[in-house]
Parts: structure tokens; sequence; C-alpha cells
């Protein structure tokens, strides 16, 4: 019965479904829901995954160009100034 309380959990909060109208429904047709919806965050994830590869990649290939030789900021001599007299 555990597991059932967190089925109708999950149907609640993520799908909309109340536990009434999930009472009603075939049991074949509430594990088919429960697949299609374990497929659909898997599916969620590794799309999640993909954009903080894609994302790390670019901050990498991006900071990495910063460092190239081309942006590196010129060298400046400092003018001599001659010390204050008190």
């Amino acid at each position: 019965m555990d597991n059932w309380s967190k089925i109708e959990f999950l149907f609640t909060k993520n799908l909309g479904i109340t536990p009434l109208e999930l009472d009603k429904m075939e049991f074949y047709r509430v594990e088919y829901m429960i697949q299609n919806y374990e497929e659909f965050i898997e599916e969620e994830k590794k799309q999640h995954e993909n954009a903080n590869k894609e994302q790390q990649h670019s901050i990498s290939k991006s900071s990495g160009s910063m460092k190239s030789p081309q942006m590196n900021m010129p060298k400046m001599n400092m003018p001599k100034m001659p010390t204050p007299k008190f």
C-alpha cells in the first residue's frame, strides 16, 4: 500500500490526476503511464546533461581563447615621476 500512496502522490503532483480519478483507471493504464513518465524524465535528464556539457565546453573553449597571445594586454612602462619633497 505504501507504493500505491507514492503513485497517488506522483500522479497528483506531476500529472494533475486526483486519487479518485486514479482509482477509476485500470491498473495496466496506470503502469503504462508510470512507464511513459519515467521515460520522459530520463530523456529530460539526458537533455539537461547534454546542455550542461555543451555549456561547459563552450565556457572552456571561450576561456581558452581568452588566453591566446592575441588577447594579451600590452606591456606599459610607468613614467618616472619625481618623488615629492616635503
